[in-house]
Parts: C-alpha cells; structure tokens; sequence
C-alpha cells in the first residue's frame, strides 16, 4: 500500500474529527471566526506556525530540511446561507451548511499537513497551506494573493482538491486547461415612470423594457457565442411591481454568464452592457449595470497535470481516472492559477442512495474518501519537490 495512503488511513479518525467540528459550525463568507481558530489550533498542534493573513485567512508553511521550490495546497473553508434536510448527527448548529464539501476540503489538509511534516526529511523545498474564506462569494483568493500568499517563500507551482460527487471513491476528476467555467455575475437596474395601467402612455413601463433586454442578452448565446464553445447565460431574477393595474417605477434583471474561454467572456460582457445602454435610448428608461463578479476559468496546466498525475498513479489501482473532466461552477482558485501553474483535481465522494449534488439540503459525502485527498496531497507535494530541485 502507498505510504501516505496508509498513514492517511491511520488518521482517518483525525480527518473525521476535524471535518464534523468545521460541519457543525460552519460559517459563511469572509466572517468564519469558529472556523479560523479551529484551523489555527490544529496546525499549532502538529508543529506549524500558522498566520492569519486577512481575515479568516490562514496560512502555514512546512519547510523540509532541503532547500528548494514551493508548492501551494490550497483549501476553501466557507460554507454556504441555508440550512441542511438531513438526520446527520454533527448537522450544522449555525445558520449555515457545509453543502459544498468545503469542511471535508480543510480536514483533508489538516491531516496533509501532519503528515508532511513528519515527513519534513524527505521535503525537498517547501509545502505552503493556504487555508482561504469566501470561495462561495468570490472573495477570498484575491485578499489572499494581496496579502502575500504567493511570497515568502515565493510559490511555485499549486494544487486544488474539491470534492465531487459523480462517482463513488475512490475516483479522480481533471482537465487539462480550462477546467471550472467564468463567472460575471451581474445586475441591471431599470427606472421607469409608474403610473395607472389603464393610462400606460402617461408613464414609462421598465417591465417592458426589461423583457426586451432579457430577449436580448439570449440572443447573444444564440447568435454570438460559438457553437463550439460551452457558454450560458442565465437570468435568476426579472422582477418589478406588485400590482395587477400598475406599472411600476422600477425593474431589476439579475444574471450570471459562464464560459471556458477569455475572449468569448469578454465579448459577451462587452455586449451586454451595449445592449443595456441601447434598451435605455430605445424605451426612454435609466438603467445601471452593476458587476457582482467578474472571474476567469481556473486553468490547469498541461505539463503540471502530467506530472502530478504520474505520482497520483501510484496512489492506489482501484482509483478511477475521469480525463477531460470540466465543471460549470466557478471557483477563485483561477485567480492563483493566474499567477502560478497550477492543477485542479475533483475527488470523488459520492454517497450510494444520495442523488443530488451539491448546494443541495439534502446532500451528503462519503467521509471515507478523504483519506484519498489527504494521500493526494502529500504524494504530489513530496514527489514534485524532488523531481523539480
């Protein structure tokens, strides 16, 4: 059996420890003070140093007793506004829920981070944890990165672990390039002139004026995007007035664009502030663009994920590989794939009997997989440091 695989499984009580605490008291966004010290304590526990950078935002470093480069792990600690529709018994006590597998993501790296340390002799360079908040608002990469965490030791290459839930463990996902979509969120306010709907030529409808712009911007998928390339745009919210026999004064449209490729992204969202300021002149409405967010595909390299996947072969024969394997959620890690090469991975960790995915009330992982992530972790980290001294 693989070494880190088995010492992985030897902790396995550890990594469940650790991931029922942060599931019972998960927090949302950039505030996750439970979270924090929890992490905090746990990595002063195993022999780190840990930092909080920014808020909510923790970093450690394993230096091994070589000199060399630095590889990045990074986990996403932020869980999701809602509550759970399951009989778990460590269910959240908060008015949030892990839903999203983040909870599992930092426990995996809990237990990575001890094993690399007791394996410190054999660190040909440097592992650098970085615990990060607010992936689920997009918030929490780019804090991250200007706050230092690509510095100090300066960071060389990085790895991110999700879990998804697709196939049952032990079974591997990943892509060569763009792996997660884009993601522009965005919202469109539109002013009018309420009046009296028997009279609608004394005011100025911005509900019509929303319905053209809605048309619109899916004309754009239609007519503008290439077939070739997966893209949607989606509109989650067309909404104003509250009245039958009354035109309001105000419309809003929210929505969210998804793509794999930059030019694409940026051709769209250049459209559809055209057609926003067209629609204001054409029905003599005002309208405010408002970007909720605006992030790149993560992007994994090519000669990276040939490499770290020749170690991860060697994890264990019974691991199913899923090549090719893109996903449409967005994540913020692309921000720091930006900066350094870098691989995304998706572990699976499917539940037989549960059939819904995440961001779900009712989804569940399979808590054994994580010994997976934790050996992924540490073989990458250890066998790339020495193959790149």
């Amino acid at each position: 059996m693989n070494e880190f695989l088995k010492r992985a499984m030897e902790l396995k009580d550890v990594t469940i420890k650790d991931r029922r605490y942060l599931h019972e008291n998960a927090e949302l966004g950039v505030d996750l003070p439970m979270t924090t010290q929890y992490i905090i304590k746990r990595l002063k526990e195993i022999g780190l140093e840990p930092k909080e950078i920014c808020k909510s935002a923790v970093t450690a470093t394993i230096y091994g007793k070589k000199t060399g480069k630095t590889i990045l792990l990074r986990c996403d600690t932020d869980a999701l506004p809602m509550n759970e529709d399951n009989d778990l018994p460590f269910r959240t006590k908060t008015a949030a829920a892990h839903t999203c597998g983040h909870d599992m993501h930092a426990a995996m790296a809990l237990t990575a981070a001890q094993i690399l340390k007791e394996n410190e002799d054999k660190l040909c360079g440097n592992v650098k944890l970085m615990f990060q908040p607010g992936e689920e608002i997009f918030s929490g990469a780019k804090p991250m990165i200007e706050a230092g965490i690509l510095e100090n030791p300066k960071v060389d290459v990085a790895i991110g672990l999700h879990t998804m839930l697709d196939l049952p463990s032990p079974s591997l996902g990943y892509c060569e390039g763009n792996m997660t979509s884009s993601c522009d969120g965005f919202k469109i306010t539109i002013k009018g002139s309420g009046c009296h709907g028997a009279t609608p030529h004394m005011g100025i409808d911005p509900l019509n004026a929303a319905v053209h712009m809605y048309l619109s911007f899916q004309g754009l998928i239609a007519r503008e995007a290439p077939p070739m390339e997966s893209t949607s745009l989606t509109l989650g919210q067309l909404s104003g007035g509250s009245s039958p026999n009354i035109i309001p004064n105000e419309a809003v449209l929210q929505g969210t664009l998804r793509t794999y490729n930059k030019d694409v992204q940026k051709h769209i969202v250049k459209r559809m502030h055209e057609i926003t300021d067209a629609t204001a002149a054409m029905f003599n409405v005002e309208t405010k663009y408002e970007e909720l967010s605006s992030l790149p595909s993560t992007y994994t390299d090519p000669k990276l994920l040939n490499e770290m996947l020749s170690y991860v072969k060697n994890i264990d024969d019974n691991m199913v590989y899923l090549p090719d394997y893109k996903v449409t959620p967005s994540d913020d890690f692309a921000f720091i794939a930006e900066n350094v090469p870098t691989v995304y991975f998706m572990l699976g960790c499917k539940v037989d009997g549960c059939n819904v995915s995440h961001h779900n009330p009712q989804v569940l992982f399979n808590e054994d997989s994580m010994v997976y992530g934790v050996a992924l972790h540490c073989q990458c980290a250890i066998n790339w440091l020495k193959d790149n001294q």
